[in-house]
């Protein structure tokens, strides 16, 4: 059987030298793929401080690779830049990863080969120890692959890290929602799982993911966590996340800056959650008092 065409797409935002560096690690690891068909890879750049297009050029991959630069900086945000990327890519089948992530040699080939069991989204699991030996968290880390997805919710937890999608399906349902400040993906996973398509979750680690490093960027990362997760949660009224409720929020808020054995990433990484949920179950009105 002919193998499809399979479109790269990688959202980048890259402010710091060490941003281009994470960058050449994933496509030094694109480089090494054992999918025998055909691939391209979209950078579409979501309006990096840094000139992504000239680090680019002449880039030591390109005689690998047949890499393709998108101007994606009309709005801020990692769907918007998928959403770019998707438009000029010429796959019959889009994979999305990120740029800071790093793919193992089987990422391609064994997420097309799930995709073609018949499903029309889907995802991997990733691991969280290759990348971060300096950096490891150790209560917030990913969890093992079996344990990936939550049990009891709506659909499978599509995350767009490591993610597969027939184009067709990508642009009839009109691309991920910009308007999320995070978990787009799982909103689109869960769009699509509405809209009839089949969504899958692959539970093989095929991806080593990144964490950020330091207070503030886990806090950021956190918080907008938290915000869309409580919007999902009146989206989708079956979600199967549980309700917040006012008293155990506080508690998390005021214990997790004395919780012993947290790196200062996954200790802002939940406090910015707990913070984002707060907000977020006030502003739509979920917030249980009791």
């Amino acid at each position: 059987m002919t193998e499809r065409s399979v479109s790269i797409v990688i959202p980048t935002y890259i402010g710091t030298a060490e941003g281009l560096d994470f960058l050449d690690v994933q496509l030094d690891a694109l480089t090494c793929q054992d999918y025998v068909g055909d691939f391209d890879v979209v950078i579409a750049d979501n309006g990096s401080p840094l000139d992504v297009k000239v680090h680019l050029d002449n880039h030591p991959t390109s005689d690998r690779l047949k890499l393709q630069y998108v101007d994606a900086s009309g709005t801020q945000g990692a769907a918007f830049a998928r959403n770019v990327g998707a438009d000029s890519a010429a796959g019959e089948i889009l994979l999305f990863c990120d740029h800071d992530d790093r793919a193992y040699p089987t990422w391609v080939s064994h997420l097309v080969a799930f995709l073609n069991e018949g499903y029309d989204l889907v995802c991997s699991a990733v691991e969280g120890d290759s990348l971060n030996t300096d950096n490891p968290r150790h209560v917030a880390n990913v969890p093992a692959p079996d344990k990936f997805q939550p049990v009891g919710l709506y659909a499978p937890v599509i995350a767009g890290g490591s993610m597969a999608c027939r184009a067709e399906v990508y642009r009839k349902l009109g691309g991920q929602d910009v308007t999320y400040v995070a978990n787009e993906d799982l909103e689109f996973g869960w769009r699509a799982h509405r809209e009839g398509y089949r969504t899958g979750y692959l539970p093989e680690a095929l991806l080593a993911y990144r964490y950020r490093q330091g207070f503030r960027p886990g806090y950021r990362q956190g918080r907008t966590r938290g915000l869309a997760l409580t919007r999902i949660s009146v989206e989708f009224p079956d979600s199967g996340f549980p309700e917040i409720h006012l008293p155990e929020v506080v508690l998390r808020m005021i214990r997790l800056p004395f919780t012993r054995g947290l790196v200062p990433e996954e200790r802002g990484l939940m406090i910015g959650l707990a913070v984002g949920q707060f907000r977020g179950a006030l502003r739509h009105r979920t917030m249980r008092w009791i």
